[in-house]
């Protein structure tokens, strides 16, 4: 499977590239810098990996029109609109999109939501850890977890931080008061952002047109 990299430039991008370098099943058909180096790419390749920016994938759709190359999508902060427009293009490809590629994400939410209902009562906490440039603003990651563990009427606090280049630590604590029970999922580098990809790569490759997640893979 020969594939495409959009955000190559980026630093998951540089970890895609030297993971495909290295892996027996994949080839590179193209690393693509970013929203600029569009109009002249070919997308030579069996798959498209985008991890730019919200600007930059809308952009990569447009240049896509025409084809059905499948499409794995690690980039987030995606408003309503764009939202829509990925259901819409995914009526023509498979697209897989996730907040977070890490291998260990799935099993964490999975874990993370099956003790939210055993504990109802519980005041819960959701937290993030990343670089000190990355926007204020509540990751994607952070963003899911809350979705998956509000219950009406009750939305779960959050905490964020950033230092240095913390390439991410995510944390669900649920509070009883007489006790805690705290999830930690700690990336130590990210690689492991780019492992992710490449599998959900090999998992969508072949699959119909359709909107997948991270959950379809397990």
């Amino acid at each position: 499977m020969r594939i495409v990299v959009h955000g190559a430039n980026g630093k998951v991008g540089q970890e895609l590239l030297a993971q495909i370098d290295e892996a027996p099943d994949i080839a590179l058909g193209e690393a693509i810098g970013g929203r600029s180096d569009l109009p002249s790419a070919r997308f030579a390749g069996d798959l498209v990996v985008d991890f730019s920016a919200p600007t930059g994938t809308l952009a990569l759709l447009e240049s896509l029109r025409g084809t059905e190359l499948p499409l794995v999508i690690g980039t987030t902060g995606f408003d309503d609109s764009v939202r829509a427009q990925i259901e819409a293009e995914a009526q023509r490809r498979p697209i897989l999109i996730a907040a977070n590629f890490t291998l260990g994400f799935e099993p964490f939410r999975h874990a993370a939501i099956q003790l939210a209902r055993a504990l109802p009562q519980a005041r819960i906490i959701v937290g993030e850890v990343y670089k000190a440039d990355k926007k204020p603003a509540a990751s994607g990651t952070t963003q899911q977890l809350v979705a998956d563990l509000s219950t009406p009427g009750h939305t779960p606090d959050t905490e964020i931080g950033r230092v240095g280049d913390t390439p991410g630590i995510n944390t669900v604590t649920l509070d009883l008061g007489v006790c805690r029970i705290d999830l930690t999922m700690t990336v130590r580098s990210r690689a492991a952002y780019a492992a992710g990809a490449l599998a959900a790569a090999r998992w969508l490759h072949g699959r119909p047109p359709g909107l997948y997640s991270n959950s379809d893979m397990f």
